[in-house]
C-alpha cells in the first residue's frame, strides 16, 4: 500500500494506496506537482520488477487546506489507471486511532514504533487542531523531508497521514477519520 511520490526538482513525499485508483497523502505534496505515484517498491534507488508506476489524474487537495499550520493537509490523488494488486501492491483501510501504531516510511521501506500522546495533552502543544494525532517517537527517530504523506497505521488501518515533526520528537498526523466525509464525497 506504500506510494513513493516524486514531484518536480526531485523533491518526494510519501503516500498509501486506499484504492486500486486511489492515493492518499499530506496536502503539503500539492505544491510538488506534477507527481509520478511509484507502487509495489523496497528501494527507490533502483529499478525493481515489483514497481508499478502512474501519473496523476486528478489532485484533489482539502479545500480548507492551511500551508502555514498544516491544518486539514490532506490530499487525495486518483491515479491515471489501476494499480495491480499482488504480493507488492495492496491497499490499506483508513479508521480511528488507538495507543500504539506503527508508521511506514519511504526510500528504503521503514517503520517504526509511535507512541500517541493523549488527545488532551496534544491540545495543549497544538491549540485548535482537533483533527491532529500527536505521536513520540521515543527513542528518537525524527521524520522529516520526504516523509510527508506517509501512513500512522495501527491494527492494520490508516489513522493518520504524517505532516510534520518538531525538535521535541513529536511528529503531528493529520487525523484521518475527521475528514471520512470529505473523502467519501471525493472517491465516490
Amino acid at each position: 500500500y506504500m506510494a513513493y511520490l516524486q514531484g518536480q526538482n526531485n523533491k518526494v513525499c510519501g503516500g498509501f494506496l486506499v484504492d486500486l485508483n486511489w492515493v492518499m497523502t499530506a496536502a503539503q505534496c500539492y505544491e510538488l506537482k506534477p507527481l509520478n505515484i511509484t507502487l509495489g517498491a523496497r528501494t527507490i534507488q533502483k529499478k525493481e520488477e515489483s514497481q508499478q508506476t502512474f501519473e496523476v489524474q486528478e489532485y484533489h487537495r482539502h479545500p480548507e487546506f492551511n500551508p502555514l499550520t498544516k491544518k486539514n493537509d490532506i490530499l487525495l490523488l486518483k491515479l491515471k489507471g489501476n494499480a495491480t494488486r499482488n504480493n507488492n501492491v495492496g491497499t490499506i483501510d483508513f479508521e480511528r486511532s488507538n495507543s500504539r501504531t506503527e508508521v511506514a516510511h519511504a526510500a528504503t521501506l521503514r517503520k517504526a514504533t509511535i507512541t500517541i500522546v493523549k488527545q488532551r495533552e496534544c491540545l495543549n502543544i497544538h491549540p485548535g487542531h482537533g483533527d491532529v494525532i500527536c505521536g513520540d517517537s521515543s527513542p528518537a527517530w525524527v521524520l522529516g523531508e520526504g516523509d510527508a504523506g506517509d501512513p500512522l497505521i495501527c491494527k492494520n488501518k490508516a489513522h493518520g497521514i504524517f505532516s510534520y515533526s518538531q525538535s521535541n520528537r513529536l511528529s503531528y498526523y493529520t487525523r484521518i477519520a475527521s475528514h471520512v466525509q470529505w473523502i467519501n464525497k471525493i472517491m465516490k
